[in-house]
């Protein structure tokens, strides 16, 4: 209830992570809490639908595993919400066919080692993209 009575003040914005993979997850949560966003992630689409009906977030950006079974329709249920929202498709190796689809912004391979570089250059990612949306 306090984060929401803040987020009327202070322009926090929210960032979905809908992953399989925990310790991407948990690395991209921390680095972009200590950037000053709120993220929240998700084992699966129906784990993050279950997560955005009970917490009634605004999703800002959207970072999905592009090999995530329902991750389109994530995307189209999103955009009914908030058609100004931007999507990271993130792959292992080669580019899915998520990047087709007019509401992914930028396709990302998923950092095979993690050090500060890695953590500057994906929040410099994601404030560029943050900062084009309204």
């Amino acid at each position: 209830m306090l984060q929401r009575t803040l987020r009327k003040y202070i322009q926090v914005k929210t960032v979905l992570i809908v992953t399989d993979d925990l310790g991407f997850a948990y690395w991209l949560g921390q680095t972009l809490d200590q950037a000053r966003y709120e993220a929240w992630p998700a084992r699966s689409v129906a784990a993050a639908e279950l997560l955005l009906a009970e917490l009634q977030l605004a999703v800002d950006l959207l970072v999905v595993a592009a090999s995530m079974p329902g991750a389109s329709t994530l995307m189209t249920y999103l955009g009914a919400f908030k058609n100004d929202f931007k999507v990271i498709a993130v792959c292992d190796e080669e580019a899915h066919a998520l990047e087709q689809l007019a509401m992914v912004s930028v396709v990302r391979r998923k950092p095979r080692t993690v050090d500060s570089s890695v953590k500057r250059e994906w929040v410099r990612l994601i404030t560029g993209l943050l900062a084009d949306a309204r």
